[in-house]
């Protein structure tokens, strides 16, 4: 299948994982830089960081983040043959990524020179992509980017996805910092039984609503983990639950990993690798678990629901 796809669309793919690798390289010494202003010399030690700068670096992490996913998600729909999408998310990437660049001079960070020339070389690539996407003419169909039916499910599954977060957070709070949670169940179920948008968007609402409420400080990651957690998840919806099994793993340890790339710039690589086992093992591998037993049971009790179905 593979030899299918023309070699224009395989060679942008290659080009978004240029992108992504080189502005990654950018934000790894932007991020040291900052935490060099602050006196830390490296990351293999417990870091105790004033709240704000905790507040500050995880913020542009997670844009930072963000830009690396959407450009990979990016390169994979055009690689697809979904050019005109990949190419407005590549702008969308684009957008944040020129953020990223600013945030740490915003603020109040010194400027890395070659962790900046990095980015730069980043977006200009990922403006690139965009570009030549555009220049691919492909017959895409349109269609509504959410039903009525979808919104509802949204609504009901991100107020679950809340209860449950913040309820099973405040009877399990973490000696690292923040909770664990099987809040993820609930994205779980929703994103295997109605696809990614649904999954995706869910991931975000949700957990949000329950960091807000629970007075979570960096809630902003969780955008990311968690969206892009629900979003992963999604792609299994059909699937036999093998398939479903291996991706619900692959976002899990996305999720996972958001918080660790974070966590060890904010705490260092002692307790970041202590939040890391505990976010795997503790709270998305019991989701993982839970979400599949659940999925199945929805379906059998409501075989309508699964009316979109792909072959494994």
């Amino acid at each position: 299948m593979f030899d299918k796809i023309p070699s224009t669309n395989k060679r942008l793919f290659a080009l978004s994982l240029l992108a992504c690798v080189i502005e990654a390289a950018g934000v790894l010494l932007q991020g040291l830089a900052m935490l060099n202003k602050l006196g830390v010399k490296d990351v293999f030690q417990a870091l105790s960081l004033p709240d704000a700068d905790k507040v500050s670096i995880a913020l542009f992490l997670t844009l930072a983040l963000a830009t690396l996913f959407f450009t990979l998600v990016s390169g994979s729909a055009i690689l697809r043959g979904y050019t005109r999408k990949g190419s407005y998310t590549a702008y969308a990437s684009l957008m944040i990524s020129l953020g990223v660049i600013m945030s740490p001079l915003i603020l109040g960070y010194p400027l890395s020179t070659s962790g900046s020339m990095a980015m730069l070389v980043g977006t200009a690539l990922t403006f690139v992509l965009g570009y030549l996407g555009l220049r691919i003419r492909v017959a895409e169909g349109k269609a509504m980017f959410l039903t009525p039916v979808e919104i509802a499910f949204i609504a009901v599954f991100s107020a679950l996805t809340a209860v449950v977060t913040g309820s099973t957070g405040i009877m399990l709070p973490s000696p690292t910092g923040g909770y664990t949670n099987i809040g993820d169940t609930v994205i779980f179920v929703a994103a295997l039984l109605l696809g990614s948008k649904v999954g995706g968007i869910v991931g975000v609402i949700g957990p949000v609503v329950a960091d807000l409420v629970t007075g979570y400080p960096r809630w902003f990651v969780t955008v990311f983990a968690h969206g892009s957690e629900g979003f992963i998840a999604g792609l299994g919806r059909g699937r036999n639950i093998v398939v479903q099994a291996v991706l619900l793993c692959a976002s899990g340890f996305i999720m996972a990993s958001t918080y660790f790339v974070v966590n060890v710039f904010l705490k260092g690589y002692p307790l970041a690798i202590i939040s890391y086992f505990r976010d795997l093992f503790g709270q998305a591998l019991v989701s993982i678990i839970l979400g599949l037993i659940l999925t199945k049971a929805v379906e059998r009790a409501l075989p309508s629901i699964r009316r979109k179905r792909t072959v494994a």
